[in-house]
């Protein structure tokens, strides 16, 4: 993991959660056929997600943070963020075990993010959707974890 600073915030905070999702999630077991199923891509955002192939799926999206800030004291600043990350897979049991997958790799480690200064770290929100892209039937997950982060303020005179 790496350390997060005020100047570096989003892409170390995108860093660390990309890191343990890859780290921790990369297959899942099945009760149905195939069996189980393997991450074939980790993606920053949905536009760099190929969608022409069943043999591309699963994969998972996680997503810049948002880093909305507001003064805490006179001279700390919070950050109140958000993460998204999302699974799309071809089968809505292996979208479910991904989406199970990676609540539990952030849930599991939330005390490596708190050493980092990610506090307050809690599962906010999932949804779920289904797309058909051409003859791909694509289910799609989506969680969305929040936490807050607070870094000293530069100060003007």
């Amino acid at each position: 993991m790496v350390t997060i600073t005020k100047a570096t915030l989003v892409s170390t905070i995108w860093k660390n959660f990309r890191d343990r999702i890859v780290d921790q999630v990369k297959n899942v077991t099945l009760s149905i056929s195939p069996g189980s199923q393997t991450v074939q891509t980790y993606a920053s955002s949905y536009s760099d997600v190929d969608f022409s192939s069943k043999s591309n799926f699963p994969i998972l999206v996680i997503e810049s943070p948002k880093v909305p800030q507001e003064q805490f004291t006179q001279t700390r600043t919070q950050v109140n963020g958000t993460i998204d990350l999302e699974v799309y897979a071809t089968n809505s049991q292996a979208a479910d075990k991904f989406l199970d997958a990676i609540n539990d790799a952030i849930e599991t480690y939330k005390k490596e993010f708190a050493d980092l200064g990610l506090r307050m770290l809690e599962l906010d929100d999932t949804d779920s959707d289904f797309i058909s892209h051409g003859k791909i039937n694509v289910h799609i997950r989506t969680t969305k974890w929040k936490f807050s982060y607070k870094y000293s303020r530069t100060r003007a005179y």
